[in-house]
Formats: C-alpha cells, sequence, structure tokens
C-alpha cells in the first residue's frame, strides 16, 4: 500500500484523514482570517500552511520549540518551492492574462492542482509531527499566538501592527471563542 495519496485519489475525495486539515479548512473559512493569511503571505512570502499548522499545534495544546519549527520548515520547503509556488505563480498569472482566448478551464484546472498541493503539504506536516487532538478543554489562545509569533519570527523579528493584525485575526479563526480583546492580550504575552 502507497502511504502517499494519488492526485487521482484526493480528486476523487479519497484523501487519508487529516485532522490538521480540517482544522484549517474552517480557521481558514472564518472572517477575515484567509485575507490576513494572505497579506501575511504577500508580505514575507511566508508559508500558510507552517503559519496554520503553529495554530492548530496550539490548539492541540503544543508548544512548538525551535527545533521543531525548523523542522516542519525544512519538511515543507522542497514541496514549498518546487510544487506550491510555481502552481499559484501560473494561477496568478492566468488570472490577469485578459487578452487570452478562453483558456478551457484551465485556470480552474491550475487552482484545483494548487489546493491538491496545499492539502499534500498539510498531509506531510502532519505526518512530520503528528499532535493528538484531544477535545478534553478548550485550546488556550496564548499557546496558540506564541506557535504562530514562534513562526512570524523567522521572518519579521519585530512583527509590525498589521502583522500583529493579522495574527490576531487568524488566533479568533483558529480559537473562535476568543474575543478581539483575548487575542490581542495573547499575542503580546
Amino acid at each position: 500500500m502507497n502511504p502517499t495519496p494519488t492526485m487521482d485519489a484526493l480528486a476523487a475525495g479519497n484523501a487519508p484523514e487529516n485532522p490538521f486539515w480540517d482544522f484549517s479548512l474552517a480557521a481558514y473559512e472564518r472572517s477575515g482570517v484567509a485575507e490576513a493569511c494572505l497579506d501575511l503571505q504577500e508580505r514575507y512570502g511566508i508559508d500558510v500552511n507552517l503559519l496554520l499548522f503553529s495554530a492548530w499545534a496550539g490548539h492541540c495544546g503544543h508548544s512548538l520549540g525551535a527545533n521543531e519549527m525548523a523542522g516542519l520548515i525544512a519538511a515543507a520547503a522542497a514541496w514549498q518551492v518546487e510544487v506550491v509556488r510555481p502552481l499559484r505563480s501560473v494561477r496568478t498569472w492566468l488570472k490577469r492574462q485578459d487578452h487570452l482566448p478562453e483558456d478551457f478551464g484551465l485556470r480552474e484546472q491550475t487552482k484545483a492542482l494548487e489546493l491538491q498541493a496545499e492539502m499534500l503539504e498539510q498531509l506531510l506536516l502532519h505526518r512530520h509531527l503528528t499532535l493528538e487532538t484531544g477535545d478534553a478543554m478548550p485550546p488556550d489562545p496564548r499557546r496558540v499566538a506564541a506557535n504562530m509569533r514562534l513562526y512570524l519570527a523567522s521572518f519579521a523579528p519585530k512583527p509590525s501592527d498589521a502583522d500583529m493584525a493579522d495574527l490576531a485575526v487568524i488566533l479568533r479563526g483558529a480559537c473562535p471563542e476568543t474575543t478581539p480583546l483575548e487575542a490581542i492580550w495573547s499575542l503580546g504575552n
């Protein structure tokens, strides 16, 4: 049995169980989270999957250490550089091409491939550092905040006000019961 799913299996909805993917979908759909993630991606070139993994780890009650973060970054680096970013580049280039004749669904197909590549990266991350997803206690927003700040620190040692605002939105997406004030407070501590 091949432990890595094929693109056909993913397209058919036969992806392996991955609670991190489920968490990411739920968080990303919450108000403002997608925009905040994309703003940070645009500003620093961050890997949104790693940012969401940082939040998910905290949501699971796990505080990431510097060595774990370095391992996660290394685990995702080649996939990001060789697969995800080129697909994103093609999709965004196609989106800007008003003069092209009908693209026969190429942009939508590229978008679907990019999503599948993101899903596979999340599976790689989940398998690199498997975390228990206990539901007994509510997540600690301070742990989520600390993990996200640890990841962002590799791009912005001194986060700007805009960075902190984006992290607060993402924190609230990861921990929807957290108020805006609690999110800001959690990120400051």
